[in-house]
């Protein structure tokens, strides 16, 4: 509250601020459309493939250095260019948000195009978000592939700074199902005593039951937890330290199995065994915690540990020369698409690189040269003037099919000034 009176008095100083975030704004949009015509062209010509990468979202995860979410937009965006021409026109002139064109494309059919980029132009992705996926397209105009509309599920974990943080999306269905089970692993943690259970303590116990029933040795050895020790604590993987009473309750009642070090570093087998032994295999799947190729997000419980010098060359099993690769990557590099070198126990020795020469890395730091003119007689600065924010339900929303003229669609609605006539006669 207290910086208000300081906005109020440099009024021109948030007004520059605001014209500069939105010439900003607008490049950006506009390079995402550049990158969205990219991508089509990369689809049609399906240039994406080979050297291990397994879709065009893949590609633009290595090579633009995008995250898994944005670039399911940018190839969403691309296969419904067409269908979604003022979207897409709007984007390129940099009026919408990669964001806002996302969820236009994910959730309104070819037949509604028009009104839909109308309405993005003017609400928040969180708004669009509450509204599209629920809005009922019929007239009886055809609705728009499922197959191409739908996400498949993701689900993202990570540990930073000893925190553990987890992220779910999928469909409606799965999620309630999900819901369902936590809140019922509460309830009985609450039957049983502990009155302040909460939601995440619901979580934690559906993963302790998961665990609990397994009934075959080799399988309780693969899913174990394992807490790597020393004479100052100890972590699980890369998490970070454990607090010292969280490594007493863990180590209390658990299997202990020592891994020797030498200067720090694990005793390393060399040569003198051609399988991995189980406490070396540990070692490399906490250290690499998945799959290492570029972009790839197979997690550490589906991966193969694979000899970066091919042991009939004189590879050794030593952590150093030893890295994880999922079953899609690892016969992927044997038969030829790509090459590994480097030391995997330092986190960027690892170079990755294509059949044809090419370092698999993002290609470019920007889409545009550093001295390419932003202003000027050749490039006048897009505008974006972005959502009017705001609460926005689903009732209020009424998206015309595109046979129906703009005029058509606004003449009952009083809340705001109706679009300009273009020009088509009204009754």
């Amino acid at each position: 509250m207290t910086a208000i009176p300081e906005v109020v008095a440099r009024a021109a100083d948030v007004d520059d601020l605001h014209a500069r975030a939105r010439e900003v704004c607008a490049r950006i949009n506009r390079d995402h459309a550049e990158l969205v015509e990219i991508t089509a062209e990369l689809i049609e010509s399906e240039l994406w493939a080979g050297v291990g990468i397994r879709s065009p979202e893949h590609w633009l995860i290595v090579r633009a250095g995008l995250s898994p979410g944005r670039a399911r937009d940018i190839v969403l965006l691309a296969r419904r260019r067409t269908e979604l021409p003022e979207t897409t026109e709007a984007l390129m002139a940099g009026r919408v948000s990669v964001d806002q064109a996302a969820v236009v494309a994910r959730h309104v059919p070819a037949t509604h195009s028009r009104a839909a980029q109308e309405l993005a132009e003017n609400a928040s992705v969180t708004q669009l978000r509450r509204v599209l996926p629920r809005y009922s397209f019929t007239d009886g105009e055809p609705q728009p592939d499922p197959e191409l509309l739908e996400e498949e599920s993701t689900l993202q974990m990570a540990t930073a700074e000893g925190r553990f943080t987890l992220r779910y999306a999928g469909p409606a269905a799965q999620g309630a199902l999900i819901e369902a089970a936590i809140r019922e692993a509460k309830d009985r943690l609450f039957r049983d005593g502990q009155t302040d259970a909460t939601l995440a303590d619901g979580m934690v116990e559906v993963a302790n039951r998961s665990l609990g029933a397994i009934e075959s040795s080799s399988r309780v050895d693969k899913f174990r937890i394992y807490v790597h020790l020393d004479t100052e604590g100890g972590w699980i993987s890369r998490g970070g330290r454990l607090p010292k009473h969280m490594v007493d309750r863990l180590t209390c009642d658990g299997v202990l199995q020592p891994v020797w070090e030498t200067e720090g570093h694990p005793v390393n087998v060399g040569r003198a065994q051609r399988i991995v032994p189980r406490r070396t295999r540990r070692l490399v799947e906490a250290r690499d915690r998945g799959c290492r190729y570029p972009g790839c997000s197979t997690s550490g419980g589906h991966v193969e540990v694979h000899h970066i010098r091919h042991w009939r060359d004189d590879g050794e099993s030593n952590t150093w020369e030893l890295v994880c690769l999922c079953a899609f990557h690892h016969d992927a590099h044997h038969r030829g698409e790509f090459a590994i070198a480097g030391d995997a126990d330092e986190g960027d020795g690892l170079r990755f690189t294509g059949r044809g020469g090419w370092l698999l890395t993002p290609l470019v730091r920007s889409l545009h040269s550093v001295d390419e003119p932003t202003t000027g007689p050749d490039r006048t600065p897009p505008q974006f003037r972005g959502p009017t924010g705001g609460r926005l339900d689903r009732h209020q929303v009424d998206l015309a099919p595109n046979h129906v003229r703009p005029w058509q669609a606004w003449t009952d609605r009083g809340d705001r000034e109706a679009p300009e006539d273009d020009g088509a006669p009204r009754p």
